[in-house]
């Protein structure tokens, strides 16, 4: 199965009972929710590369 892509990154996580916590962050394209306080209107992009989630995972796996 393939997803749309924008990025993969690792940063704390800023929100939440979880703020303060390392994250690995999985950005996904196509967001249609346009909420106000966005920082990230480059995630509408519905052209972005489709992936593989196998290849997500492995990847994720490999940095833990």
């Amino acid at each position: 199965m393939k997803i749309k892509l924008i990025e993969i990154f690792t940063s704390i996580q800023g929100e939440s009972s979880y703020a303060g916590f390392p994250f690995f962050f999985i950005r996904l394209a196509g967001c249609n929710l346009r909420c106000s306080y966005c920082d990230t209107k480059y995630a509408y992009n519905e052209n972005a590369p489709e992936v593989e989630i196998e290849g997500i995972l492995k990847k994720v796996e490999s940095s833990l």
